[in-house]
């Protein structure tokens, strides 16, 4: 441990939410030993290097992966599972984020589902959010029992607690995708996803969201991530490729 009194303090990410604020840049000082003192810290960049170390440390204990399976029917737990992760609530008060749009959502949903499907002949959507009645809505026809046969299946994953939600995305998903474009928990899910797991989330441009000021996308998002552009008009969902 470093005496407080041995080490000199330094602002670092104190300004906008969601860039990179390179350390390294302070590599010439003279001090021994610098602390930074910070308020955001919104990159993967901070940690990327660690990143097994910190999908090692927030591992959910087996209890909590107990409860995350109840989320799933036994029937669906060998299919190819997409998971949108829904962000209503104060976003939608607050003037500053984007909520989750419900046509981006189904529009996205199902190009990842007719996608998918050509590689994988069982494909399940399991949906995360804070706004239940809002999924429902936005695939109803998904689950009313009275539309039958399904395009796809879906499936609500009420959330219990942060922690099952993190453990369900690390056992069940392929697939993540953050309909709210600056949702840290929509973020943090994807990370920590199941192993191989594949993120899209949606172009934060082409919103509302106050955030896309603050941010640098390639300091937010990793680079192995894909973004979505949606077309208000045609309803079209296209990918940056």
């Amino acid at each position: 441990m470093i005496p407080t009194a041995a080490a000199t303090r330094q602002d670092l990410s104190v300004g906008k939410c969601c860039t990179f604020d390179d350390p390294k840049q302070f590599i010439s000082r003279p001090e021994k030993h610098l602390i930074f003192d910070g308020r955001y810290f919104q990159s993967f960049k901070y940690f990327n290097h660690i990143r097994l170390k910190i999908r090692e440390l927030l591992k959910p204990k087996d209890q909590i992966f107990q409860k995350a399976e109840c989320l799933l029917p036994e029937r669906h737990r060998n299919d190819f599972i997409i998971c949108p992760h829904i962000r209503r609530g104060d976003f939608q008060t607050d003037d500053f984020h984007q909520p989750t749009d419900p046509k981006f959502t189904r529009a996205a949903t199902d190009f990842l589902v007719d996608y998918y499907r050509k590689s994988h002949p069982r494909v399940t959507v399991a949906v995360f959010g804070n706004d239940v009645k809002f999924v429902y809505e936005v695939f109803k026809d998904l689950l009313d029992t009275i539309n039958l046969p399904r395009k796809y299946s879906v499936v609500l994953t009420p959330t219990l607690a942060p922690e099952i939600d993190l453990a369900f995305t690390r056992k069940f998903c392929d697939v993540t995708l953050i309909t709210a474009p600056s949702s840290t928990f929509g973020w943090w899910l994807s990370y920590l996803s199941k192993e191989g797991s594949v993120t899209y989330y949606r172009n934060i441009q082409e919103t509302q969201d106050k955030v896309a000021n603050e941010m640098k996308e390639e300091d937010f998002y990793p680079p192995e991530w894909i973004k979505l552009r949606y077309d208000n008009v045609t309803g079209r969902i296209d990918t940056f490729f």
